[in-house]
């Protein structure tokens, strides 16, 4: 059973999806399906931006990156913008709680950011 914080939370919809998903993979390959198969693709270019943020997340400029996610939406298509900021997100989120505090950043903040996320992909 939901309840509505479980419904309401972005985050938590994408991680119990992924995990659905992964359960019926892993239940078509248990019964012996040759068929189903996951194939990753070789390679993938890193979204644009993707880099920069990558080389500002190592040099721990948290608040830089939020800064600048938020000024590139109008530069890039919507798709990759979203795809970008869950990547960027998921990151923040990973960090541990004294990272975080220590650059002023909150759940409630990624929270949020993750939210305005889910606004543009439904409009």
């Amino acid at each position: 059973m939901f309840n509505m914080a479980e419904e309401t939370d972005f985050l938590l919809r994408q991680i119990k999806g992924i995990a659905g998903s992964m359960g019926y993979i892993l239940g078509k390959r248990a019964e012996g399906d040759p068929e189903s198969a996951v194939i990753f693709p070789a390679d993938k270019p890193p979204l644009p931006y993707q880099e920069s943020f990558r080389k500002m997340l190592t040099e721990e400029d948290y608040q830089g990156a939020l800064s600048k996610f938020l000024k590139i939406q109008y530069a890039m298509e919507t798709d990759e913008y979203v795809k970008l900021g869950l990547w960027l997100y998921d990151a923040l989120t990973r960090l541990t709680p004294e990272k975080r505090a220590a650059a002023g950043i909150t759940m409630t903040d990624l929270q949020k950011g993750l939210d305005r996320l889910a606004d543009i992909e439904g409009e």
